[in-house]
């Protein structure tokens, strides 16, 4: 984790958050940026479940 936080300059504890599924800290913007400051070669898919489509609706 420490590592990966000097690699990127993002804190170490926010690796250990994603590390253990903890992610309502999180943006998708904000990882992406995380991802990308790992390696710029990376490609990333989503997916949106469609269960999550309407939560997601419904929370509007």
């Amino acid at each position: 984790m420490r590592k990966a936080g000097a690699l990127t300059g993002f804190a170490a504890a926010d690796f250990s958050r994603i590390r253990n599924a903890d992610l309502g800290r999180f943006t998708l913007d904000r990882l992406m940026k995380m991802i990308a400051a790992l390696d710029a070669d990376l490609r990333v898919t989503l997916r949106v479940d469609e269960r999550w489509e309407g939560e997601a609706a419904m929370a509007k």
